[in-house]
């Protein structure tokens, strides 16, 4: 059942008056458990019947208009998600420091919020009734966690007692059309090397076959990522320049048997293994239609062609930017402008812009990426920079969540008081529209 928090929007409210602890259970006839269920059931009819059960046991019956559905669900609660029963050796949310706001600390297993927004998921809490219930729902594209193929290997990571054969379930589901995204977290000692090969092995056999619905469709790995902050935690080793370029080498040599058998490199490696390796990126063509982007595959070479793009518009329109910029950013962040972006800025005419790298000291300094500086560290790296001239700085749109607040809880306008620079936070497709606005 799904509860409803305020009344339904005029003119639907005078069908049907609400009181707290009213829930929607049934949709024509069907129980329905959250708004999945209601969009899947949606009606084919001119009115729809629902049933809202009361606190006090009373049975409420409305007709409405199947067009009132949208009125219906915005008096929904917001979707809670289920909770993660896993203990993974490498889980990042347990290495956060104390005092972090709570939702930070939340970890979820949600096979709807991987449908719904891409989340990552392990499967071991999907049960006979999830795994029917996506597969009769076609939620697909789902995003995996999977590690290791190796049943006992992976066990150990996640930190879970049951033995849990991951290939059996994304077998299951790519049977029955369900599109697969996985990813493997590389943990040095733990699934690299021959585990890593056949990981790959076992998912490439899993892929999507032609035109055909349902497979795997892409593999991306990531390195692990360490804090300051792991006391009373697993030992793992980082993923360092060293074992970055093998893993390079090994992965390169996997997508071309991909390539020459099913016409892609299937495997994806973050962009961070190229940074650490010091190593160049494949070219944007490499990553096809971006399919992992938000897990940082390929976003060096995305943003370079889209911003290069960009700069051919705004020459053609006799708007090409005019000042210079400087960009505040991550260790890697400010290796991957120094190494990529801004020699393509340059060589399409852009003005001049330089990249000042910020330590993390809130997670500590292994943590090299943009998205994971605290508000606390941008300040510092502000205050840094010398005051004259006034710079006009940018800052990525990653540090911020949706709330507009750092990891450490500061907005845009504490990091911006008492400095001497002008501080902005471009959009990362619209940088070169918010760079030719400037003025």
């Amino acid at each position: 059942m799904i509860e409803l928090v305020q009344p339904l929007p005029a003119p639907h409210d005078t069908a049907y008056h609400w009181r707290t602890g009213d829930r929607l259970s049934h949709l024509d006839g069907r129980p329905v458990e959250d708004v999945l269920d209601l969009y899947y059931y949606q009606p084919e009819d001119d009115v729809m019947a629902l049933v809202i059960a009361r606190a006090d046991g009373q049975r409420v019956e409305l007709e409405l208009p199947t067009d009132a559905l949208e009125a219906v669900t915005s008096t929904f609660a917001p979707m809670e998600f289920k909770r993660c029963a896993c203990n993974c050796v490498f889980c990042f949310i347990d290495q956060n420091p104390q005092g972090m706001r709570a939702p930070i600390y939340v970890k979820d297993e949600d096979y709807r919020f991987s449908f719904l927004y891409g989340n990552y998921i392990t499967l071991t809490s999907l049960g006979k009734k999830g795994l029917a219930r996506v597969i009769e729902q076609r939620m697909s594209p789902l995003f995996v966690s999977v590690h290791c193929t190796d049943t006992e290997v992976r066990t150990r990571m996640l930190g879970i007692k049951r033995q849990y054969d991951v290939c059996e379930v994304l077998r299951a589901l790519a049977q029955n059309g369900i599109e697969l995204h996985t990813q493997i977290v590389l943990c040095p000692g733990w699934n690299d090397g021959p585990h890593l090969e056949q990981s790959f092995r076992d998912l490439f056999a899993l892929r999507r076959l032609g035109d055909e619905p349902g497979g795997v469709v892409s593999l991306a790995i990531v390195p692990v990522g360490l804090t300051a902050h792991r006391d009373g935690l697993a030992r793992l080793d980082p993923v360092t320049p060293e074992i970055a370029g093998a893993v390079i080498d090994q992965v390169h040599a996997l997508q071309d048997e991909a390539e020459a058998d099913w016409g892609g490199p299937f495997v994806h490696l973050s962009d961070e293994f190229y940074l650490l390796a010091r190593r160049p990126f494949p070219a944007a063509a490499h990553y096809a239609d971006f399919p992992q982007e938000d897990n940082g595959i390929g976003l060096t070479r995305r943003l370079e062609e889209v911003w290069v793009e960009a700069l051919g518009w705004a020459r053609e329109d006799g708007r090409m930017p005019r000042r210079p910029l400087t960009v505040l950013t991550s260790e890697l962040g400010a290796q991957c402008f120094e190494r990529v972006h801004i020699p393509a800025l340059r060589g399409a005419g852009a003005p001049a812009i330089e990249a000042v790298a910020v330590r993390n000291d809130f997670y500590g300094h292994t943590v090299t990426v943009a998205g994971l500086l605290s508000g606390a560290d941008l300040v510092r790296g502000l205050r840094e920079l010398p005051p004259d001239p006034v710079r006009t700085v940018c800052l990525s749109p990653r540090v911020f969540n949706a709330d507009g607040l750092t990891l450490d809880d500061l907005t845009l306008d504490d990091i911006r008081r008492g400095q001497p620079h002008e501080v902005h936070v471009p959009d990362e497709e619209g940088f070169v529209d918010f760079w030719s606005e400037l003025e």
